[in-house]
């Protein structure tokens, strides 16, 4: 055997099979088939800026809401998508947002590790956080806030360490600026560390970090903030998202927005990672700096307003969970019996001396185990998600596929008023000689008179006919089990066009295809 080999063997020990698995499982699970209905406005929107060479900042895609303003705050993001799209179709955009998900997660391990946790339980911890933030994976944009918070978080982390320089923090917050408004969240978290950091150098707590690197982290934060407005949309792209977080329309009825629900297996992960944080405190032996306490805090506010927002606080209690899960170990290795207190105490406590690695013929059973389960994973998941036979098939049983394709044979502009969640498929479908759409996923163009509209047909709250004879839409798509549908086939005013297991189309009388 090869000397390499025979050594690459030897190191390779079953803390790194175990690693490895758990981040090939996260990439296995977060390779979801592409079915968020936002997905097809965002490529909608890549297209629109190829095709035009410009960013627009009115709305072009619906007749509801036609020439409002837009800030369309993701037009790097939705640029890149559509990119990725036309370089290998929705299997690579669905990889690429499963490797996003992948990275965050070696960000959390990452900071887990920094606490001492030990090698196993940080692997546990991570794969709970994973799952209590996975109602946010998907193909779209917004995955770039968790991947870029982790990469913050580790990367203050680090400075704290000296390993880095602040003047990198300006660059990174101005992409993250134009690759999606949640910039903000980075531009908090940073405020939040230097005032946690300069509070404990003014309290000469352990380990202060010296007064003129947090000077230099508080300037290039102010500079970070000021480089943020250099974007095509300036201080919107700041004021967007604060309009979203304080509407209670969007919060009340989108269910990304909602707060989390702790009867899925996302909130049940949540309930276990803030259990684990409550019974880690209550043992009184976990001491953490100012900074953590800060973060940890108010990205649990942040994560309990939001289910969308749970990673964020995941991530930002990471170095918090760490100190609580040692804690809860050691002390478990202290509540064991006397005869095997000596042997719990080296299990449950992490040295950083690393042990002698295993014999090759361990090695190379572990790189089997490996290569196999991590094979398994990846066949059972992730490889069927990630066929384009298998995701058209997914897409055609929640979007409406065949409907959008007989609106398409019509081959003029309509005026459809639709279900919210076909919005983005008939834009990116249809638009721009198809038609427009009533309404989509970017219920901040449409604003609340018109999100309340459509809420009052969908829910046919009284005065839902009106809405509809206002808006004098050519076509109506529906699900096709919505009540509307009975209703409109009683309706002499309208016209059944196409039916099929998921839409129904109906068309106004009157019009001519």
């Amino acid at each position: 055997m090869m000397p390499a080999l025979a050594g690459l063997l030897r190191r390779l020990t079953s803390a790194l099979v175990l690693r490895g698995l758990l981040f090939v499982a996260i990439f296995s699970l977060a390779a979801v088939p592409p079915l968020d209905p936002d997905l097809w406005w965002h490529l909608a929107n890549g297209r629109l800026i190829l095709t035009t060479a410009s960013i627009p900042h009115v709305d072009v895609y619906s007749f509801s809401a036609a020439g409002q303003p837009w800030v369309m705050h993701e037009w790097l993001a939705d640029l890149g998508m559509y990119g990725l799209y036309q370089l290998g179709g929705l299997p690579l955009l669905v990889a690429i947002a499963a490797l996003a998900v992948t990275g965050a997660a070696l960000c959390l391990y990452h900071l887990l590790r920094r606490t001492g946790l030990n090698p196993s339980a940080a692997v546990g911890l991570t794969l709970v956080g994973a799952l209590a933030g996975s109602t946010a994976w998907g193909a779209r944009p917004q995955l770039l806030n968790l991947l870029f918070t982790g990469v913050l978080l580790v990367g203050l982390a680090r400075y704290r360490d000296r390993h880095l320089r602040a003047w990198m923090l300006p660059p990174f917050i101005w992409l993250w600026a134009n690759l999606h408004s949640g910039f903000l969240v980075g531009v908090i978290i940073s405020l939040l560390f230097v005032a946690g950091e300069g509070l404990d150098a003014w309290l000469h707590r352990a380990a202060p970090m010296p007064l003129r690197r947090i000077r230099a982290l508080g300037l290039a934060v102010a500079a970070a903030t000021a480089l943020a407005l250099v974007n095509p949309f300036g201080i919107q792209t700041v004021l967007f998202p604060l309009g979203t977080l304080t509407s209670p329309l969007i919060q009340n009825n989108i269910q990304e927005w909602a707060s989390p629900d702790f009867h899925s297996t996302a909130g049940l992960m949540l309930e276990v990672f803030l259990f684990l944080l409550l019974a880690g405190l209550a043992t009184r032996r976990v001491t953490a700096r100012t900074s953590e306490w800060l973060l940890a805090f108010a990205l649990l506010y942040l994560g309990l307003a939001s289910q969308r927002n749970v990673p964020l606080f995941i991530l930002g209690a990471a170095p918090l969970a760490g100190r609580c899960a040692q804690a809860l170990l050691e002390l478990a290795g202290e509540l064991a019996p006397v005869a095997q207190r000596s042997m719990s105490a080296a299990a449950f406590r992490w040295s950083p001396a690393r042990p002698a690695g295993p014999g090759v013929a361990l090695g190379a059973i572990n790189l089997a185990l490996l290569l196999a389960v991590g094979a398994g994973m990846l066949g059972y998941r992730a490889l069927p998600n990630l066929q384009p036979a298998n995701q058209a098939a997914a897409i055609r049983v929640v979007l409406p596929v065949e409907s959008t394709a007989a609106l398409e044979r019509i081959g003029r502009p309509l005026r459809i008023f639709n279900y919210y969640d076909y919005g983005g498929y008939l834009v990116w479908r249809l638009y721009p000689g198809g038609g427009r759409v009533f309404i989509d996923g970017r219920v901040e163009v449409y604003g609340s008179r018109i999100f309340s509209e459509y809420l009052q047909v969908s829910y046919l709250a009284e005065g839902w006919p009106a809405v509809i004879a206002r808006a004098n839409p050519d076509a109506i798509v529906v699900p096709s089990a919505h009540p509307l549908v009975g209703l409109l086939q009683r309706d002499p005013g309208w016209r059944l066009m196409t039916r099929d297991g998921v839409a129904t189309v109906f068309t106004r009388v009157g019009f001519q295809p």
